[in-house]
């Protein structure tokens, strides 16, 4: 196989799996399939390699493989597997050790969170994968196991290694769900993702992995880390706010642990990945709206928690006040103060609905003059005051 062989292979890989991949070359990392600034985390881990075949490699934030390509000086890396809280010590000792730019603290962070959920005998198969394409040989995990086990077991710890054995690949086998979910999401496809639950409730149940010891914490758990990739990897790649996608991923954890059965999740989980594939669908540019007046919609969405009025949205299309308030109000129906009005007002429905803030903190939190303001404008627009929609729609 030859050098441009083995860099297109590894980029297939990479945009089929999803897991990093890089080959170095002597010391020169020559193809990096993931985020950027990782290059040097790869060059490094790379002189740890020993082993003629696969190689794995302990590093700050999980467990890397490598594998040498024969009668080459190549290195086919992949990683990381993350088998390890990533909290802020974590990443501040990743960017100290591989003397990565402080700056980037934010995107490292970003690309680590993103890395998709996969048991570990899964990446051992795609270690295994990789061998096979660039040797042409066949192994199984058994092959090499056992002279990487200490290696594992120093991270993962005996039980880790255990699991390996007991797992099976249906164990974890929402994985290819879930990227067809984020898909759906990041495009804001509500018709699509519509008729892809239908289609698999009427399909097998896929079984998940084992994350607690009832029923009811499973479910919370699973909860939990699927609709922070459902933010994180749908909807903010789909261009919705980060603040307001953190706000939403805050809110529906908040509202998961109040839910007192697995079929109240159930429920939870299809409004929650719903609601964020209709506000990234809501970001798309309708034919209706000309490029200026879809921008302000997009700023005015994603700035419901601040203190912005006509003259910032004015700022950010940069136009004239008198041009531009007449072209909105004739393709919006609304003028601008009356519809960053409604976005905070339709902010504030959720707020009421999934949280537990007060009156006053939902005002201050979109930044009403007061709360008697909030309170008059809410029931002008819904014919319920807050108190009164809350009771109705409340799910504690």
């Amino acid at each position: 196989m030859t050098r441009e062989e083995i860099r297109t292979t590894c980029e297939l890989l990479y945009s089929t799996h999803f897991i990093p991949v890089a080959v170095i070359e002597g010391e020169d990392v020559e193809l990096n399939c993931s985020y950027e600034g990782y290059r040097e985390v790869f060059r490094v881990l790379s002189k740890s390699v020993k082993e003629d075949k696969i190689s794995l490699i302990n590093g700050t934030v999980g467990l890397y493989g490598a594998v040498k390509v024969k009668d080459t000086d190549i290195l086919v890396m992949a990683g990381p597997y993350i088998n390890k809280r990533t909290d802020d010590a974590v990443f501040d000792e990743l960017i100290h050790r591989y003397g990565m730019d402080w700056q980037e603290k934010e995107n490292i962070k970003e690309f680590l969170h993103a890395l998709p959920h996969y048991s570990l005998n899964t990446f051992l198969n795609f270690l295994v994968l990789l061998h096979y394409l660039f040797n042409g040989e066949r192994l199984s995990i058994l092959d090499f196991f056992k002279e990487a086990q200490p290696a594992i077991q120093q991270k993962m710890g005996e039980n880790s290694v255990k699991d390996v054995w007991e797992e099976n690949d249906v164990s974890h086998g929402t994985y290819r769900l879930e990227m067809q979910i984020y898909r759906y999401v990041s495009e804001g496809d509500l018709t699509g993702l519509e008729a892809f639950f239908d289609k698999i409730a009427r399909a097998e149940p896929i079984k998940e992995g084992k994350l607690a010891d009832d029923a009811l914490r499973q479910s919370k758990n699973i909860f939990i880390g699927l609709i922070t990739m459902v933010g994180k990897v749908g909807a903010i790649r789909g261009n919705l706010d980060i603040e307001q996608t953190f706000n939403l991923i805050d809110l529906y954890t908040q509202e998961c642990e109040r839910c007192t059965s697995v079929s109240q999740i159930n429920q939870l989980r299809y409004t929650a990945i719903l609601d964020f594939t209709r506000r990234v669908a809501e970001l798309k540019h309708p034919d209706a709206y000309s490029g200026e007046v879809f921008r302000a919609l997009q700023f005015i969405k994603s700035h419901t928690n601040r203190p912005i009025g006509v003259q910032d949205v004015l700022d950010e299309v940069k136009k004239s006040r008198s041009v531009f308030m007449e072209q909105f109000k004739k393709e919006t129906g609304e003028t601008i103060g009356r519809y960053i009005t409604k976005a905070k007002l339709e902010e504030a429905k959720l707020l009421l609905a999934y949280s537990e803030k007060s009156l006053p903190a939902i005002s201050n939190t979109l930044y009403f003059s007061s709360q008697s303001y909030f309170q008059n404008l809410f029931k002008k627009q819904y014919g319920l005051t807050p108190l009164e929609y809350r009771k109705q729609h409340h799910k504690g």
